[in-house]
């Protein structure tokens, strides 16, 4: 095999040396690679065939056995055999952990950026958990090739950043700052779509024929949740990858536009939500990050990119994901202080309120250093009360082995008496029924009339309540509602705004991000 010399360096020649039979300007897998590749897509095959193959690579088995070692398999006895590391971590990962190897000991052979070359495979590997925690989520029977698939969907940039940096760092550049223009750049530099030349090497290499079919056409979002399980696949692939890109890129061009897209078009038809989607993206960025850290990847390359000046970005949802990410690969230290100065803007950006401006950033920072859920939620209620003008905020948490919710934190009027009454029951389809299982924050109109009518409201408590308007939150932690906020005026008569429902929404969103944090995975 021989690196890429300057005659190869034309569109026509770099196309012939790819689709030629064996391509010497481009990388070529070993035989044992290329056997592994091939045994994991028989369904003869078991983990003790591919571990015997595994054996006979020294540097192969020395990276399986790393991974299955991995926090992200939490295994409580070392694993030291290829057959039980295959076992344990699965041939879809294998499939795709034995190319990205390849692909990083190859590099110094064709003169590759190694630093660039690792941090395109830090976004696949963040795509490829990702994909596998959406599947979980939305209950997707078939994720066998979820992982490979996610993760091989960049193979077009990371064959390019092995064997044409010169192009590849042109077109990032590129996509950073008019995306629109990448499909001519393609054209000019390569003379064809990069995902022609992705998908000729993914059958060169005998890569799954679903990943081929996702590199020649580039997947749509569906109205509503397919029936097709390709479909589905092609749905969580394209979310995994935009979502991977965006996140550890949020400052390039169009990225906010990218993730209202993903949001408003593959949330709803597969029934999930922004906390959901916050729940994911936790799970992924860690599990990536332990995996990569198998294959001297450093936990860098998973950290969102800021920009010249040190900050973050000021939307919203960017922000929070970010936060969420940080507190995923550094769970143990402090926020970076442009993530927090990136935190107080965006907080500043909302429409001005005195008696809460400063204090959500001050609760945004305070409660990324907490280390007890309890903690976490002593701070939220008393943030609200405290510093958000809410003249009542009453915390109430689920019963374990009990339907029914019991009031645990609480401020202002009436508070002993809402203490000794507030127990709620939860049945199928009343009011709080559905409130636990809603993932954004509402408005009610009264808990006696209108929303929470139906009945299944104690008397007791109600006479203690009243009838006023307020605002509701599920706190969550992963997969699982663990309670509820209540906000309101009390009774002294000053409405709620549209900016005390964005303080209450954000209070909400970063307590929930935050237990999930410290909540250990299952």
């Amino acid at each position: 095999m021989k690196p890429a010399t300057a005659s190869d360096h034309t569109p026509a020649s770099f196309l012939d040396s790819l689709l030629a039979e064996a391509p010497e300007t481009l990388p070529i897998l070993r035989q044992s690679c290329i056997q592994v590749l091939n045994l994991t897509q028989d369904k003869r095959s078991n983990a003790s065939d591919i571990g015997e193959i595994i054996m006979r690579d020294q540097a192969m088995m020395a990276n399986v056995i790393k991974i299955a070692n991995s926090p992200a398999y939490h295994t409580r006895t070392p694993v030291k055999t290829p057959t039980y590391a295959v076992a344990l971590i699965g041939f879809d990962v294998i499939r795709a952990m034995v190319v990205s190897a390849q692909l990083i000991e190859q590099a110094d052979t064709f003169g590759a950026d190694t630093t660039n070359l690792k941090h395109l495979l830090a976004r696949a590997l963040v795509a490829g958990t990702q994909a596998q925690e959406l599947g979980k989520a939305i209950n997707y029977g078939e994720t066998g090739s979820l992982f490979t698939n996610a993760m091989l969907y960049s193979l077009g940039d990371l064959i390019l950043a092995l064997c044409r940096p010169d192009v590849a760092e042109q077109l990032e550049v590129i996509r950073r700052e008019d995306p629109a223009k990448v499909p001519k750049a393609e054209l000019t530099l390569l003379g064809r779509p990069l995902q022609v030349i992705a998908s000729a090497m993914a059958r060169h290499w005998n890569l799954p024929d679903s990943l081929v079919q996702l590199l020649e056409k580039k997947p749509v979002w569906a109205k509503s949740r397919p029936e097709a399980d390709q479909r589905i696949m092609e749905s969580i692939v394209r979310a995994a990858n935009e979502l991977s890109y965006c996140l550890l890129n949020p400052l390039a061009s169009g990225q906010e536009e990218v993730l209202h897209g993903l949001i408003e078009q593959f949330l709803p038809p597969f029934g999930l939500s922004m906390i959901q989607l916050e729940h994911t993206v936790a799970k992924a960025f860690r599990q990536a990050s332990e995996i990569a850290s198998a294959i001297n990847i450093d936990r860098q390359h998973f950290l969102p990119a800021s920009d010249a000046r040190g900050t973050f970005p000021h939307n919203q949802h960017l922000l929070h994901l970010t936060q969420t990410i940080y507190q995923a690969i550094h769970p143990e230290g402090p926020p970076p202080a442009e993530l927090v100065e990136s935190a107080q803007q965006g907080v500043s950006s909302l429409p001005s309120s005195p008696p809460c401006d400063r204090p959500l950033l001050d609760f945004a920072i305070q409660v990324m250093k907490l280390s007890e859920p309890s903690s976490v939620l002593t701070l939220a209620a008393r943030t609200l009360f405290v510093s958000c003008g809410f003249e009542r905020v009453w915390l109430a948490l689920v019963v374990p082995g009990k339907d029914k919710l019991e009031a645990k934190i609480g401020y202002g009027g009436n508070s002993e008496a809402i203490q000794a009454t507030f127990h709620c029951p939860i049945k199928k389809g009343n009011f709080w029924d559905r409130l636990i299982h809603q993932f954004q924050p509402l408005r009610f109109s009264s808990l006696i009339e209108g929303e929470g009518a139906e009945g299944d409201m104690p008397p007791d408590f109600l006479q203690y309540w009243g009838g006023e308007p307020g605002f509701a939150g599920t706190l969550y932690i992963p997969k699982k509602p663990i309670g509820l906020i209540l906000v309101d005026r009390g009774f002294n008569g000053k409405p709620l705004t549209e900016i005390d429902f964005a303080a209450f929404a954000m209070v909400l969103s970063q307590t929930n991000a935050n237990l999930a944090r410290l909540t250990p995975l299952p």
